[in-house]
């Protein structure tokens, strides 16, 4: 479970996150992904929300494979796969720790951007290390 992630969130399903289907909202599961991404980004990255330069969300595909019920433990996995020029992949898994299975698949492309010129940037080299360091491998 969650081979090859070192960014990992343990938790149990808040009522919250349940709709009346009673399984957690597919909101639910964006939102858990977008928490991955802002972790990696403040912790890995080491950027400021508040920064000239971040990331933006270019595109995310969720992948369902089973449903998740209130009080369910969870553990939310992230990490950077492919790097390109201006942008790269950041991949989620949503596993259950009861069942021991895969719940979901979360893919997202993610854009350098300078947010004093409204335009997108080249991955700076210093996140490419960071990432390389953090991953442990070489992420080109």
């Amino acid at each position: 479970m969650l081979e090859g992630f070192r960014l990992i969130h343990r938790f149990r399903v808040p009522f919250c996150d349940v709709d009346m289907m009673r399984h957690v909202n597919n909101v639910a599961y964006a939102r858990w992904a977008e928490t991955m991404r802002t972790e990696y980004f403040g912790d890995v990255l080491q950027g400021s929300i508040g920064g000239t330069s971040g990331i933006i969300l270019a595109r995310t595909e969720i992948v369902y494979e089973r449903p998740i019920a209130y009080r369910e433990s969870v553990a939310v996995g992230g990490r950077v796969g492919k790097i390109g020029g201006k942008s790269f992949a950041f991949e989620t898994e949503v596993w259950s720790e009861e069942h021991g299975v895969r719940c979901a698949t979360i893919g997202c492309t993610l854009v350098a951007f300078d947010y004093e010129t409204q335009k997108t940037i080249v991955v700076p080299d210093a996140w490419r290390a960071r990432i390389a360091a953090y991953e442990n491998a070489a992420v080109a």
